[in-house]
């Protein structure tokens, strides 16, 4: 199965997109991850490396990292990137988690 594919497939998905030289995307991809095990455990996650899906992400319109996208229902909902903060974040999905879940 496709990124595409898996994203369409899910009621509600989480993509993060960090870089291997990216220490900005090295501390926040643990919290983002706790925070949404903890807060959202129905949306399922996943972390893609910039480098070893440079198509996939070119068609998203991702040029810096991290950049964090949550679908629900396989259209995109949220879209943040570079400095983020993990609570406003975490306030904003809580809203639509509720309604689809």
């Amino acid at each position: 199965m496709n990124l595409d594919e898996m994203i369409g497939s899910k009621k509600a998905f989480m993509l993060y997109v960090g870089g291997e030289h990216c220490s900005v995307c090295k501390a926040l991809h643990p919290k983002i991850f706790k925070a949404f095990e903890d807060e959202f455990p129905k949306i399922e996650m996943l972390r893609i490396d910039i480098e070893d899906e440079k198509e996939f992400v070119a068609r998203l319109n991702i040029f810096a990292v991290p950049a964090i996208i949550v679908y629900f229902e396989g259209k995109e909902f949220f879209r943040k990137g570079r400095n983020i903060s993990v609570e406003q974040f975490v306030d904003e999905v809580k809203r639509p988690y509720g309604i689809f879940f």
